[in-house]
């Protein structure tokens, strides 16, 4: 991880991860959670631009954490950040 909370392109905030959004000169209203639960807690939530994105992400991550539940959800980007 570099000083500035960024690796390999995804930047980390308050335990969350943003991939996709910084740096790309992209705005956009909706952006598409996928939280990951673990019995029954909340185990990460990473957050993506597109539903394909968020979609392709839990389904890899399905194959390789079988014992944890994946759910992908559209969310208004104003309630993630101003």
């Amino acid at each position: 991880m570099n000083s500035d909370g960024t690796e390999n392109g995804q930047a980390l905030h308050g335990g969350f991860e943003f991939l996709g959004l910084f740096g790309l000169g992209q705005t956009t209203e909706m952006v598409w959670r996928c939280d990951a639960m673990r019995a029954g807690q909340l185990y990460s939530r990473t957050l993506f631009d597109t539903r394909q994105d968020a979609e392709e992400f839990a389904r890899t991550m399905r194959q390789t954490e079988p014992d944890q539940m994946f759910h992908v959800e559209a969310m208004q980007a104003s309630a993630v950040w101003n």
